[in-house]
């Protein structure tokens, strides 16, 4: 076998060195790819660390309202038994507070995102005072009854407002099939 020439081995050490760098381009390549797949894998593992964190903080938050959820659960009615429930409950608290039913009007019962309830819409009439104990009344948490919308006014005799609001009363429908049990 011949003896190569200078030249010949400058190519080949050229060649050589080329072929070792490219092969070394790949590798940085890969090792970048495989950094950045790890990088992106600990950015959605934090991610998904902080979305766990916050529900647990917020299950820890909402045990109390449970307990007592558990404690005082919310009626089973009908629909037409949470409606008719509802409106003889204005009726009697608004006589205890000494204020007026001006007009009444019972809504759809209706299934929603925090649960089953009936509606009422209803505008009344008398002291401010009145008013005010009529609303504490109604609202009690054990009752399951909340005013969504109201608006007060002054009446034309100064003591005296009208309140124009809308109540739900909120209810499980029943699963057998039976009629209502009443509150």
């Amino acid at each position: 076998m011949r003896k190569p020439a200078k030249s010949e081995l400058r190519l080949l050490v050229i060649f050589g060195a080329a072929v070792f760098l490219a092969l070394n381009l790949f590798g940085v390549r890969a090792w970048m790819a495989r950094k950045q797949s790890i990088t992106s894998s600990i950015a959605d593992t934090h991610t998904a660390l902080e979305a766990a964190k916050s529900w647990m903080m917020t299950a820890e938050s909402i045990k109390s309202a449970q307990g007592w959820m558990k404690e005082h659960p919310a009626p089973v009615m009908t629909g037409e038994g949470a409606s008719t429930d509802l409106l003889n409950a204005v009726r009697a608290e608004a006589e205890k507070a000494g204020i007026k039913v001006v007009e009444e009007t019972l809504l759809q019962a209706s299934p929603g995102s925090e649960g089953s309830s009936a509606l009422l819409q209803t505008k009344l009439s008398g002291p401010f005072a009145g008013v005010a104990r009529f609303l504490f009344e109604l609202q009690s948490p054990t009752a399951w009854r909340a005013v969504s919308k109201m608006t007060i006014r002054s009446d034309t005799e100064p003591p005296n407002v009208v309140m124009d609001m809308e109540i739900r009363q909120y209810y499980v429908p029943p699963t057998t099939g039976g009629d209502s049990t009443g509150s």
